[in-house]
């Protein structure tokens, strides 16, 4: 007889990826049977969070740092429903995870089960509005099939999540396949622009005086520095985009955030999505003429209009134009901020930052929450590419933690740092004792301030009153310890550079939370600033 469909599908999964993230239940103990014994032979490790909100999230991020797929298991209905966010965001930001859910038994599909949804297809039903692609396995002899063109999809550009369904009273059921060989290992695959496309944006180019390049998140998920430099002219990058040339590169002018004009004739605009908060809801002025390049032709002309629009990979697009054009130099330097103290005489968000750019090293990989903690973590640069991960579209709360272990796991020897606030931290702090347990040692900022600073400025600003803002306060530093992670609380403004290096040290070794007690009264600068 030939391997059953649990055999398959680990063969598969171990074929691609080295780890495999999920949560076991009793509908897949035949999968996780086999899981077990790829993991005792040393074939793959496994990861399990503690919720599967936390699990989608952290294969998503384990996904981006390892530029390929991302693979995370639940069961069917609740650790389904638990996945949708880590979906969601993956399919929003482009991350190639794989949810693999099972499914009640398919022969009593009509019956009521555990864990039973309702409606037998309903997991496949929301998934196909959030995923590249959806699948069902109806056979044993589906699964090579279907787990190679899932991986295929997840990784061509733009890159996005695939779901892949199995019903339980398959798991167990043999194939007529004796001896599974999956082919080699499925890269990412980028999408070259077309011969006109070419010749449309050399037309373009030939009449730019003034040209200066913007690049978004699309642009920072590769290293393009060798084209940056050949094009020699001004860059610029959306907050999302911060990675796709090192922040003390001559050609780098800035950031575009409350930037309220973009200079030159010509705007080169590669894999940004022009969202609401990086554009000051859309009222940036741009230059006359805008060439648009993204491999999601979705993102075109919706918020500006562009003379010419590419669907094209950032580095697939740069290859093909980078020898065929002589751009005019000239200089641009966004006038970023220089003061960033206060009157303040305790822990500002501004002077944090300055600590945390000060303290880390140049291998940073720097990943903050929603709120507050995000507008800060803008000021903290990074110099390589796939470095920074501030959502600023779906951005959920809550997901940071998970997040850095995800990238960690992914990349043991880059410096992981997670920035989250107080009550994001509260969301997920569980996910901490996943680190501990699976030693992935990382570097988690809390920021914690006592208040939920965006709800209470614009409930002032626009109804003189705030509500439900105050975060509930407990001992950070007992709970966490009590799980086995470092704590180092500091609350006086002196003693944060020392206590930073202390904290940076001890996350080389373990889980290692820095919790800086900031003033509540604190707002980053750049959240006040118009450039």
């Amino acid at each position: 007889m030939g391997k059953t469909t649990s055999e398959l599908l680990i063969d598969a999964i171990s074929s691609q990826v080295t780890d495999v993230f999920g949560i076991p239940g009793t509908h897949g103990l035949s999968l996780y049977e086999e899981l077990r014994k790829r993991v005792s032979n040393g074939e793959i490790r496994y990861y399990m969070p503690r919720l599967e909100y936390g699990g989608a999230i952290m294969t998503d991020y384990y996904a981006r740092l390892k530029g390929n797929v991302g693979v995370f298991m639940s069961v069917n209905g609740p650790g389904f429903t638990n996945s949708l966010t880590g979906l969601v965001e993956a399919y929003s930001e482009g991350s190639p995870l794989v949810l693999i859910s099972l499914n009640k038994e398919f022969k009593y599909r009509h019956r009521k089960q555990l864990h039973d949804s309702g409606y037998y297809d309903l997991q496949l039903e929301m998934a196909r509005q959030a995923t590249k692609a959806s699948f069902r396995i109806y056979s044993p002899e589906d699964v090579p099939i279907i787990m190679e063109r899932a991986f295929r999809i997840a990784l061509e550009d733009k890159m996005g999540p695939v779901y892949i369904e199995v019903p339980v009273d398959l798991l167990e059921e043999k194939s007529n396949i004796e001896d599974y060989k999956a082919s080699k290992r499925i890269d990412r695959t980028l999408v070259y622009p077309t011969k006109e496309e070419i010749r449309e944006a050399l037309n373009f180019l030939s009449e730019c005086s003034k040209p200066i390049l913007l690049l978004g998140y699309g642009a920072s998920r590769s290293n393009i520095i060798s084209y940056i430099d050949k094009l020699g002219i001004p860059v610029l990058t959306t907050i999302r985009g911060k990675g796709s040339i090192p922040e003390n590169h001559p050609l780098y002018a800035g950031t575009i955030f409350n930037l309220s004009e973009i200079p030159g004739d010509c705007l080169i605009a590669i894999g940004t999505s022009f969202n609401d908060l990086e554009t000051s809801r859309w009222s940036i002025k741009l230059p006359r003429k805008i060439l648009h390049v993204d491999p999601d032709v979705n993102v075109f002309n919706t918020s500006f209009n562009a003379e010419v629009t590419i669907k094209a990979s950032a580095e697939a697009f740069l290859e093909e134009i980078v020898e065929k054009v002589n751009l005019p130099k000239w200089s641009y330097e966004v006038d970023e901020k220089t003061n960033i103290e206060s009157s303040s005489s305790g822990i500002t968000h501004d002077y944090l930052a300055k600590v945390l750019d000060e303290t880390l090293s140049e291998d940073r990989v720097i990943i903050a929450d929603a709120g507050t903690n995000q507008v800060m973590a803008m000021d903290i640069k990074v110099y390589r590419s796939n470095s920074y991960f501030n959502s600023l579209i779906f951005n959920a709360m809550g997901s940071a933690i998970p997040a850095g272990i995800g990238a960690k796991i992914a990349s043991p020897e880059r410096q992981i740092v997670s920035i989250i606030g107080d009550l994001g931290f509260q969301g997920c702090l569980n996910e901490l004792i996943t680190a501990v347990q699976y030693k992935v040692n990382f570097l988690t900022v809390l920021v914690e301030d006592g208040v939920q600073h965006f709800l209470r400025l614009n409930q002032k600003m626009r109804y003189g009153n705030t509500f439900a803002t105050d975060v509930f306060q407990i001992d950070y530093t007992k709970v966490m310890e009590g799980v086995g992670v470092n704590v180092i609380e500091v609350k006086d403004r002196e003693d944060l550079k020392k206590s930073a290096e202390e904290a940076v040290g001890l996350s080389l070794k373990s889980p290692t939370v820095l919790r800086v007690h900031v003033s509540p009264n604190s707002i980053p600068s750049r959240l006040l600033m118009k450039r």
